[in-house]
Protein backbone atom coordinates (compact mmCIF):
# COMPACT_ATOMS: atom_id res chain seq x y z
CA UNK A 1 0.00 0.00 0.00
CA UNK A 2 1.33 3.41 -1.19
CA UNK A 3 2.60 5.32 2.42
CA UNK A 4 1.45 9.32 2.11
CA UNK A 5 3.48 11.74 4.07
CA UNK A 6 2.68 15.22 5.29
CA UNK A 7 3.35 18.02 3.10
CA UNK A 8 4.82 19.64 5.86
CA UNK A 9 6.77 18.14 8.61
CA UNK A 10 7.31 14.42 6.56
CA UNK A 11 5.14 12.62 9.10
CA UNK A 12 3.54 9.48 7.81
CA UNK A 13 -0.43 10.01 7.43
CA UNK A 14 -2.58 7.84 8.80
CA UNK A 15 -6.15 7.50 8.84
CA UNK A 16 -6.56 9.05 12.30
CA UNK A 17 -3.88 12.49 11.70
CA UNK A 18 -4.72 13.62 8.87
CA UNK A 19 -5.36 18.03 8.93
CA UNK A 20 -8.54 19.49 8.00
CA UNK A 21 -10.25 21.71 5.14
CA UNK A 22 -11.89 24.58 6.48
CA UNK A 23 -15.09 22.97 5.87
CA UNK A 24 -14.19 20.18 7.84
CA UNK A 25 -13.15 17.38 5.94
CA UNK A 26 -10.07 15.45 5.75
CA UNK A 27 -6.72 16.64 3.75
CA UNK A 28 -4.83 14.55 2.09
CA UNK A 29 -1.84 16.47 1.72
CA UNK A 30 -0.91 17.43 5.76
CA UNK A 31 -1.44 16.32 9.08
CA UNK A 32 -3.61 17.10 11.91
CA UNK A 33 -0.03 19.39 13.33
CA UNK A 34 0.60 21.21 10.53
CA UNK A 35 -3.00 21.33 9.17
CA UNK A 36 -6.49 22.49 10.79
CA UNK A 37 -9.63 24.31 9.82
CA UNK A 38 -7.52 25.09 6.26
CA UNK A 39 -4.46 26.68 7.53
CA UNK A 40 -1.15 25.86 8.60
CA UNK A 41 -0.60 25.71 12.34
CA UNK A 42 2.97 27.57 12.41
CA UNK A 43 4.24 30.45 10.76
CA UNK A 44 7.71 29.01 9.95
CA UNK A 45 10.39 28.24 7.51
CA UNK A 46 11.52 25.40 6.24
CA UNK A 47 14.77 25.39 8.77
CA UNK A 48 12.70 26.40 11.92
CA UNK A 49 10.40 23.36 11.11
CA UNK A 50 13.47 21.23 10.84
CA UNK A 51 14.94 22.09 14.09
CA UNK A 52 11.10 21.49 15.05
CA UNK A 53 11.01 18.42 13.86
CA UNK A 54 14.59 17.25 15.12
CA UNK A 55 13.16 17.53 18.89
CA UNK A 56 11.61 13.92 17.54
CA UNK A 57 14.37 12.46 16.87
CA UNK A 58 14.54 9.72 19.73
CA UNK A 59 10.48 8.93 18.23
CA UNK A 60 11.79 8.81 14.94
CA UNK A 61 14.30 6.56 15.74
CA UNK A 62 11.71 4.24 17.65
CA UNK A 63 9.24 3.80 14.94
CA UNK A 64 12.18 3.49 11.86
CA UNK A 65 14.90 1.42 13.87
CA UNK A 66 17.08 3.68 12.62
CA UNK A 67 19.99 5.42 15.45
CA UNK A 68 20.03 8.93 14.21
CA UNK A 69 21.64 11.92 16.03
CA UNK A 70 19.93 14.84 15.97
CA UNK A 71 21.95 16.28 13.64
CA UNK A 72 21.93 13.38 11.12
CA UNK A 73 18.36 13.44 11.81
CA UNK A 74 18.89 17.25 10.31
CA UNK A 75 20.56 16.55 7.58
CA UNK A 76 18.08 13.90 6.50
CA UNK A 77 15.29 16.58 6.90
CA UNK A 78 17.43 19.19 4.57
CA UNK A 79 17.88 16.47 1.65
CA UNK A 80 14.34 15.53 1.75
CA UNK A 81 12.03 19.12 2.80
CA UNK A 82 12.61 20.85 -0.21
CA UNK A 83 10.55 17.79 -1.99
CA UNK A 84 7.46 18.33 -0.15
CA UNK A 85 4.41 20.32 -1.29
CA UNK A 86 4.88 22.97 1.66
CA UNK A 87 8.75 23.60 0.78
CA UNK A 88 9.34 23.00 -2.42
CA UNK A 89 8.35 26.62 -3.95
CA UNK A 90 10.59 28.04 -0.45
CA UNK A 91 13.23 25.61 -1.55
CA UNK A 92 13.56 26.98 -4.64
CA UNK A 93 12.98 30.47 -3.70
CA UNK A 94 15.44 30.63 -0.99
CA UNK A 95 18.43 28.96 -2.95
CA UNK A 96 18.47 31.45 -5.66
CA UNK A 97 18.71 34.39 -2.63
CA UNK A 98 21.64 32.78 -2.17
CA UNK A 99 22.59 32.20 -5.71
CA UNK A 100 22.10 35.96 -5.73
CA UNK A 101 24.39 36.98 -2.70
CA UNK A 102 27.24 34.51 -3.80
CA UNK A 103 27.33 36.29 -7.43
CA UNK A 104 27.45 39.76 -5.28
CA UNK A 105 30.65 38.26 -3.22
CA UNK A 106 32.38 37.03 -6.70
CA UNK A 107 35.02 39.51 -8.62
CA UNK A 108 34.57 37.06 -11.43
CA UNK A 109 32.81 34.57 -13.63
CA UNK A 110 33.56 32.67 -16.31
CA UNK A 111 31.34 33.28 -19.30
CA UNK A 112 31.15 30.43 -22.43
CA UNK A 113 30.73 31.46 -25.99
CA UNK A 114 30.29 28.80 -28.48
CA UNK A 115 32.78 29.62 -31.46
CA UNK A 116 32.80 29.03 -35.54
CA UNK A 117 33.70 25.39 -35.06
CA UNK A 118 30.66 24.51 -32.55
CA UNK A 119 33.17 24.08 -29.01
CA UNK A 120 32.29 26.10 -26.04
CA UNK A 121 35.10 28.75 -24.96
CA UNK A 122 34.94 29.53 -21.77
CA UNK A 123 37.02 32.69 -20.75
CA UNK A 124 37.37 34.05 -16.96
CA UNK A 125 35.95 37.94 -17.11
CA UNK A 126 35.45 40.57 -13.92
CA UNK A 127 31.53 41.25 -13.90
CA UNK A 128 29.88 44.97 -13.66
CA UNK A 129 26.76 45.13 -12.60
CA UNK A 130 24.41 42.27 -11.56
CA UNK A 131 20.68 41.94 -11.38
CA UNK A 132 19.86 38.64 -8.92
CA UNK A 133 21.25 35.49 -9.19
CA UNK A 134 21.14 35.23 -13.20
CA UNK A 135 21.55 38.28 -14.99
CA UNK A 136 25.17 39.63 -15.69
CA UNK A 137 27.11 42.70 -17.55
CA UNK A 138 30.19 42.61 -18.59
CA UNK A 139 32.47 45.12 -20.62
CA UNK A 140 34.48 43.71 -23.70
CA UNK A 141 36.27 44.51 -26.45
CA UNK A 142 33.82 45.09 -29.69
CA UNK A 143 36.35 43.30 -31.89
CA UNK A 144 37.12 40.65 -28.70
CA UNK A 145 36.74 36.95 -30.19
CA UNK A 146 33.47 36.04 -27.67
CA UNK A 147 31.59 39.52 -29.38
CA UNK A 148 31.91 38.26 -32.33
CA UNK A 149 30.87 34.40 -31.30
CA UNK A 150 27.86 35.88 -29.62
CA UNK A 151 26.65 37.99 -32.80
CA UNK A 152 27.07 34.85 -34.71
CA UNK A 153 25.20 32.56 -31.73
CA UNK A 154 23.82 34.37 -28.69
CA UNK A 155 23.62 30.93 -27.06
CA UNK A 156 25.91 30.79 -23.78
CA UNK A 157 26.81 29.70 -20.43
CA UNK A 158 27.86 31.73 -17.14
CA UNK A 159 29.32 29.78 -14.15
CA UNK A 160 30.56 31.53 -10.49
CA UNK A 161 31.86 29.94 -7.31
CA UNK A 162 33.19 30.69 -4.09
CA UNK A 163 34.19 28.75 -1.09
CA UNK A 164 32.92 25.09 -2.82
CA UNK A 165 29.61 26.62 -3.53
CA UNK A 166 28.78 27.44 -6.96
CA UNK A 167 26.44 28.25 -9.83
CA UNK A 168 26.52 27.37 -13.65
CA UNK A 169 23.61 28.89 -15.90
CA UNK A 170 22.44 28.75 -19.35
CA UNK A 171 21.02 31.48 -21.29
CA UNK A 172 21.48 34.12 -23.88
CA UNK A 173 23.64 37.03 -24.35
CA UNK A 174 22.84 40.55 -25.54
CA UNK A 175 25.54 42.85 -27.31
CA UNK A 176 24.68 45.80 -26.42
CA UNK A 177 26.75 49.51 -27.73
CA UNK A 178 23.96 52.13 -27.79
CA UNK A 179 25.87 55.39 -26.13
CA UNK A 180 23.61 55.62 -23.44
CA UNK A 181 23.66 52.20 -22.22
CA UNK A 182 27.35 52.91 -22.58
CA UNK A 183 27.54 55.78 -20.31
CA UNK A 184 25.12 54.35 -17.78
CA UNK A 185 26.74 51.17 -17.04
CA UNK A 186 30.44 52.32 -17.22
CA UNK A 187 32.80 52.11 -14.30
CA UNK A 188 35.65 54.03 -13.46
CA UNK A 189 38.20 50.96 -13.29
CA UNK A 190 36.82 50.25 -16.83
CA UNK A 191 39.56 52.96 -17.73
CA UNK A 192 42.45 50.28 -17.63
CA UNK A 193 41.15 48.83 -20.62
CA UNK A 194 39.27 51.55 -22.46
CA UNK A 195 41.44 54.74 -22.13
CA UNK A 196 38.96 56.69 -24.06
CA UNK A 197 36.71 56.44 -21.58
CA UNK A 198 32.41 55.56 -22.04
CA UNK A 199 33.19 56.71 -25.40
CA UNK A 200 35.74 55.05 -26.20
CA UNK A 201 34.82 53.27 -29.35
CA UNK A 202 36.03 49.69 -28.58
CA UNK A 203 34.00 49.67 -25.08
CA UNK A 204 30.91 47.22 -25.30
CA UNK A 205 28.79 45.49 -22.88
CA UNK A 206 27.36 42.17 -22.44
CA UNK A 207 24.28 41.29 -21.06
CA UNK A 208 23.55 37.57 -20.28
CA UNK A 209 20.87 36.41 -18.85
CA UNK A 210 20.02 32.98 -17.81
CA UNK A 211 17.15 31.06 -17.96
CA UNK A 212 18.29 28.13 -16.46
CA UNK A 213 20.61 27.06 -13.53
CA UNK A 214 22.12 24.25 -11.78
CA UNK A 215 23.31 25.35 -8.13
CA UNK A 216 25.08 23.77 -5.44
CA UNK A 217 24.88 26.16 -2.59
CA UNK A 218 25.36 24.94 1.47
CA UNK A 219 24.76 21.17 0.60
CA UNK A 220 21.57 22.16 -1.76
CA UNK A 221 21.53 20.87 -5.05
CA UNK A 222 18.71 21.74 -7.43
CA UNK A 223 17.75 22.16 -11.26
CA UNK A 224 15.80 25.03 -12.11
CA UNK A 225 14.10 27.21 -15.04
CA UNK A 226 14.33 30.67 -13.97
Amino acid sequence: MYQQYCQSCGMPLDEHNHGTNADGTPNEDYCIYCYKDGRFMQDMTMEQMIDHCAQFTDEINRQTGQHLTVEQAKEMMRRSFPLLRRWKHWGETDLMKKAERLLAECPTVTIASINAEGFPRPVPMAKGDTEGCNTVWLATGADSVKVADFRRNPKAGLCYDKGGSSVCLRGIVEIIDDDDTRRQKWQDWYINHFPGGPDDPNYTLIRFVGTEATIWIDHEFAHLTI
